[in-house]
């Protein structure tokens, strides 16, 4: 350990750089854990944030959990950049959420599983996301129940929006079975819709549903992705 720490004083600032972007987050585990830091604290935030850029969010989280010299704000902008760099915005954090850290990497991750392509094809359904992440959908149906739209509406042509909000929330995710839907919501809720015969809407019974409506099975849990299968 000593030797560790010998090695890690000796660097200077521009090759500590160097060895972080290319080592990643076990390196800034050590770091962050190992004495003196004051070579690490010689780097500019600036690029210090682009190190912690390429790890993982869920690996900036754990070396935030564990290190004083990570602290949040640091964190926040690397997992930040990270999704930057990527093509997408991180959603606010919500008043219920007490770590700012935790809901970035949440949200990140949660937005890396779940690809900007917002649209799922089933036997006789379409299911569509819109900018503004509300469902819409399309196709014929043997049912009303399939394109979730309510009772007697069991062909549209176009895509047109469900009267569902999804609890003001907006939809980030959805999968289309051969008569059922899912969708995934940015706070890691989900609803389902369609038919229900086998219980794969999973609300605990067997039972249709015109209209989506949430699993509470998943309360207090924050599901990452979704999957409809052939039912």
């Amino acid at each position: 350990r000593r030797a560790d720490d010998r090695r890690a004083s000796v660097l200077r600032a521009p090759d500590l750089f160097s060895v972080l972007l290319s080592s990643g987050a076990q390196l800034f585990l050590f770091l962050a854990m190992s004495a003196p830091l004051a070579r690490l604290l010689d780097l500019p935030t600036e690029l210090l944030v682009r190190a912690l850029s390429r790890c993982d969010p869920a690996d900036i989280a754990r070396v935030a959990a564990v290190s004083l010299l990570f602290h949040a704000s640091l964190a926040l902008e690397g997992i930040r950049l990270w999704a930057q760099e990527r093509g997408f915005e991180l959603p606010a954090q919500p008043e219920g959420e007490s770590c700012a850290v935790r809901w970035l990497c949440f949200a990140a991750l949660l937005r890396e599983s779940n690809p900007p392509a917002r649209a799922a094809a089933g036997e006789r359904h379409s299911v569509f996301i819109d900018g503004e992440g509300r469902l819409s959908s399309c196709g014929s149906a043997p049912s009303p129940v399939l394109l979730g739209h309510g009772e007697g509406v069991t062909r549209l042509n176009t895509p047109t929006r469900l009267p569902s909000p999804l609890g003001g929330e907006r939809a980030v995710s959805v999968s289309a079975g051969g008569f059922h839907s899912l969708a995934l919501t940015g706070s890691g809720a989900v609803w389902s819709w369609g038919m229900g015969g086998f219980g794969q809407l999973g609300h605990g019974d067997e039972q249709n549903q015109l209209l989506p409506k949430k699993i509470e099975a998943f309360a207090g849990q924050r599901v990452i992705t979704v999957s409809a299968g052939a039912a």
